[in-house]
């Protein structure tokens, strides 16, 4: 497993809203998240990005879109969630998983158990450049 601290700025991100969302190396597979980022796709869109937010007393909100460069950016009906600036970790797939979003997420539970990172369990990011090419952000705490 490699990772890498990065610092990040603050960033828009526009999308589709799944609530109550898992946070896990599973999360991606379900068949509403599937759904709902091929919808994304069919816009047009080339760099898929996942917000996670946290939301106290719900679990996690997922918010399947785009970077959102300004509000005349984002499309009518979609929700606009900001990452605020800060530290993260940054995974790469390493050949843990035959998906390359599974695998990231592996490393980062992993790095977390081992005690290599200590999240901040606030938004988090997945960005998609590829269809194997998947970076996973972790807010640090």
């Amino acid at each position: 497993m490699s990772f890498e601290i990065v610092k990040r700025e603050s960033a828009d991100f526009g999308g589709l809203v799944l609530p109550r969302t898992e946070l896990s190396s599973s999360a991606h597979a379900t068949d509403l998240m599937k759904f709902t980022r091929e919808r994304v796709r069919q816009r047009g869109v080339e760099e898929l990005a996942t917000v996670y937010v946290a939301v106290p007393d719900l679990g996690w909100t997922a918010v399947v879109g785009y970077r959102c460069v300004d509000l005349a950016h984002l499309a009518i009906g979609d929700v606009l969630v900001r990452v605020p600036a800060g530290y993260f970790a940054k995974f790469t797939p390493d050949g843990r998983s035959s998906d390359p979003i599974e695998d990231v997420w592996i490393q980062a539970e992993l790095a977390e158990k081992e005690g290599r990172i200590e999240r901040a369990y606030a938004e988090e990011l997945e960005v998609f450049r590829a269809p194997n090419n998947v970076e996973l952000f972790i807010s640090l705490a």
